[in-house]
C-alpha cells in the first residue's frame, strides 16, 4: 500500500476590502461619511480631465467633505524626485487620500500615504519593508486594467541616478479599499488601453508559471488571463463595450493577486531597462518579451503553458502539454500581432549596440529571473533581446 500523500504547504496573502460594479465608484462619498472622514485629498491623473466618470466623483467629493485637497499627477511614470516634490503639497493631516487614475497615480498615492509621515527622503525607502510609521488610510480607484496596483504592496519609481527601476514596497500603504468601476475605463486612450491591458496578461501568465505558483495563486492567474486574453482586442475595438472593460478590470485585479503570491518572470524584468533608458511604457514593454520568453521556456522543456491554452475561446482541441504550450505560443504570438505589439528593438529606439547593457540591466532583477520555471540569466537575456533586432 502506498503511504498517504501529504498535501502541499503553502500561503496564500490578501488584504483588500474590494468593491466591483458600474458605478460603484459613485458610492464612495456614502463610505467617507460612514468612516467619519471629512478631510480627505485626492490624487487624480491628467489624463482624466475629459473622463466625465472621474470628474462627476471628484465633484462629489469636493461638495460632501469638510475639506477636499485635489492634486494632479502630471507624471506618467513618476521618479524618485518627483516624489520629493509632490510630497510638498500634503500633509499628515488628512483622514484618507485617495487615487483616481492608472498605475503610476496609484503607485504615487501608496507612497504619498506613507511618505507624509515618514519624513526622510523617498530615495531612503527604496526596498522593502523600511517604512516604519504608519500611513493615512487610503483608497484607490483603478482607471486602467493593467498591474493590479490597487491590490500590491508595491509601488515602483526611477532612480534617475542609477538609471534604474526599484520599488517601495511594504504593506503599510495597503489601499483601505478598492472600488473597480469599468465606466472609469470607458475613456481611456488605445495606447494606453494596450499597455496596461499587456501588462496584465503578461502577470497573468508569468505568476501561472512561476516556480512560486501555488494553487490558489494559480486560480487567480487563470481568471486574470482568461478575462485579458479574450477580451483585450475587442475592447481596442470597441472601447465603449462595458462588459468586456469590466472582464479586463477584474482581469487585472486577478493578476496583482496572481503576481504578489507567486512571483513574476523574465519578461517583466527585460521591460524595466527598455523603459528606463528608451522611455517604453512598462505594459508595452512587458507585453514585448511575453511571446519570446515563452517560446525559449517550452524550447527549455517547460510545458505549463499548457494549462492556460484551454482559456483561449475557439482554441482548437489538442492532446498533450507539448501541443498545448505550443498552441498557447502560436496563439500569443498572434494576439500581439493583431494588436500591433511591437516585435522589434528598433520600433523603440534600441538597435545591436544596446543588447548588452539591455541583458546586464535585466540581470539586476534576479529575483523575477529566479521565478522563471527554467534557468534564465544572461545567455537566455541576450538570445532574447538578438532575436528582436
Amino acid at each position: 500500500m502506498q503511504p498517504e500523500q501529504k498535501p502541499r504547504t503553502f500561503s496564500f496573502w490578501l488584504k483588500t476590502d474590494t468593491k466591483f460594479g458600474e458605478g460603484v465608484s459613485q458610492t464612495l462619498p456614502d463610505i467617507l461619511q460612514e468612516w467619519g472622514s471629512q478631510n480627505v485629498a485626492v490624487i487624480v491623473d491628467r489624463g482624466l480631465k475629459q473622463n466625465d466618470y472621474a470628474q462627476a466623483l471628484v465633484n462629489q467629493l469636493k461638495s460632501s467633505s469638510k475639506q477636499c485637497l485635489v492634486v494632479e499627477n502630471t507624471a506618467a511614470e513618476p521618479d524618485y524626485d518627483y516624489l520629493d516634490e509632490f510630497r510638498t503639497q500634503l500633509n499628515a493631516s488628512f483622514d484618507v487620500i485617495i487615487g483616481i487614475g492608472g498605475a503610476s497615480t496609484l503607485d504615487l498615492t501608496k507612497a504619498m500615504s506613507v511618505l507624509v509621515t515618514n519624513p526622510e527622503p523617498a530615495i531612503q525607502y527604496r526596498g522593502f519593508n523600511l517604512i516604519k510609521n504608519p500611513g493615512i488610510p487610503m483608497v484607490a480607484i483603478p482607471t486602467t486594467a493593467g498591474t493590479g496596483s490597487e491590490v500590491t504592496p508595491n509601488a515602483v519609481f526611477t532612480d534617475k541616478k542609477q538609471m534604474r527601476k526599484l520599488g517601495i514596497n511594504t504593506d503599510v500603504y495597503l489601499p483601505k479599499l478598492v472600488l473597480l468601476d469599468p465606466l472609469l475605463t470607458i475613456s481611456c486612450p488605445p495606447s494606453v488601453t494596450l499597455s496596461s491591458g499587456m501588462d496584465a496578461l503578461a502577470q497573468s501568465i508569468e505568476s501561472y508559471v512561476a516556480k512560486g505558483a501555488t494553487p490558489v495563486s494559480r486560480m487567480f492567474s487563470k481568471e486574470a488571463f482568461r478575462g485579458v486574453f479574450n477580451n483585450l482586442a475587442l475592447v481596442l475595438e470597441n472601447p465603449d463595450n462595458v462588459q468586456s472593460r469590466g472582464e479586463m478590470q477584474m482581469g487585472a485585479y486577478y493578476s496583482g493577486i496572481a503576481l504578489i503570491n507567486a512571483g513574476g518572470g523574465p519578461a517583466g524584468a527585460l521591460s524595466y531597462p527598455l523603459g528606463v533608458h528608451f522611455g517604453v511604457p512598462h505594459g508595452l514593454a512587458h507585453g514585448t518579451f511575453l511571446a519570446p520568453v515563452a517560446q525559449l521556456n517550452l524550447e527549455k522543456g517547460c510545458t505549463s503553458y499548457s494549462g492556460l491554452y484551454d482559456l483561449i475561446e475557439q482554441a482548437e482541441p489538442l492532446l498533450g502539454e507539448d501541443k498545448k504550450t505550443q498552441g498557447f505560443c502560436d496563439a500569443l504570438t498572434a494576439l500581439t500581432n493583431k494588436i500591433n505589439v511591437p516585435t522589434k528593438l528598433a520600433s523603440f529606439g534600441a538597435g545591436a549596440s544596446d543588447v548588452e547593457m539591455l541583458a546586464q540591466q535585466t540581470l539586476l532583477l534576479a529575483g523575477a529571473l529566479d521565478c522563471n520555471p527554467v534557468p534564465f540569466g544572461l545567455d537566455e537575456a541576450t538570445h532574447i533581446l538578438n532575436g528582436m533586432l
